[in-house]
């Protein structure tokens, strides 16, 4: 009995493990005619350093790896509108039927986004809210919980180590590339952006990691088969450079 009692509660805990290293399913309740996602992550020292309106001084700085969104790809419906996927980019989910709205989250989903989003005066949460997901009719919790689990596993990965033990060093981004293909044994190397910019110091810093998903894969990321080759007309690499991988 006692060994029985072993070999399920190694089970259990096997699949508990399982369930965390991987995200939820996410499904639109409309507009669901859009080839993948982008999910972006941001590396905080630089995101928060380099460019745009900064980070707020309250800025936690524990972490290094912080979600910036998960963006649907234009939907087919617009294409055939002749939407080009530039204005999609700029205007999101008010180019469709939709409602802003600010999205109520549970006190313990906030608290997790303060820790790992970029603390911005425009409100980040929000705006990624509104612009990326409430057209597409998902909860806001069920959709900021699937972007937190998704970045939890980049950060849980050989890839994600990789990326932590980086903090401070300079790197190209052949060799960034290099790490993501090997860490997830992927072929898809065009499945991961760099974004760069130059920080106060003018330094060129790695500011964003832009992953393109295949949008029924989404509960199977970070496997292999979760990642496709980002469009051409949808890349946005700015890395092209040597960049530094700034720490807190």
């Amino acid at each position: 009995m006692v060994i029985i009692m072993r070999k399920l509660l190694t089970v259990s805990l096997f699949a508990l493990l399982a369930g965390v290293a991987q995200a939820d399913e996410l499904k639109p309740a409309r507009h669901g005619d859009f080839a993948h996602y982008t999910f972006a992550l941001a590396w905080l020292p630089g995101f928060c350093t380099a460019g745009g309106e900064g980070c707020l001084p309250s800025q936690p700085k524990e972490e290094l790896i912080g979600l910036h969104g998960l963006w649907a790809s234009e939907p087919k419906s617009l294409e055939d509108q002749g939407v080009k996927v530039q204005q999609w980019w700029a205007s999101g989910c008010s180019m469709l039927p939709h409602v802003t709205a600010v999205p109520l989250l549970s006190e313990e989903l906030r608290q997790r986004l303060k820790e790992t989003m970029p603390q911005l005066a425009s409100d980040l949460q929000t705006h990624e809210y509104v612009k990326h997901a409430q057209c597409f009719g998902y909860d806001a919790n069920e959709f900021f919980s699937t972007a937190l689990q998704l970045r939890e596993a980049v950060v849980d990965s050989d890839f994600g180590r990789y990326l932590s033990a980086q903090a401070g060093q300079t790197r190209t981004g052949a060799e960034v590339k290099d790490a993501f293909t090997k860490g997830y044994a992927t072929g898809e190397r065009g499945a991961l952006q760099l974004r760069c910019a130059k920080d106060a110091k003018g330094r060129n810093v790695l500011t964003e990691l832009w992953f393109t998903l295949k949008k029924d894969k989404l509960d199977r990321f970070p496997e292999v088969d979760s990642f496709m080759d980002t469009p051409a007309a949808e890349r946005e690499d700015t890395c092209s450079q040597p960049f530094l991988l700034p720490k807190w």
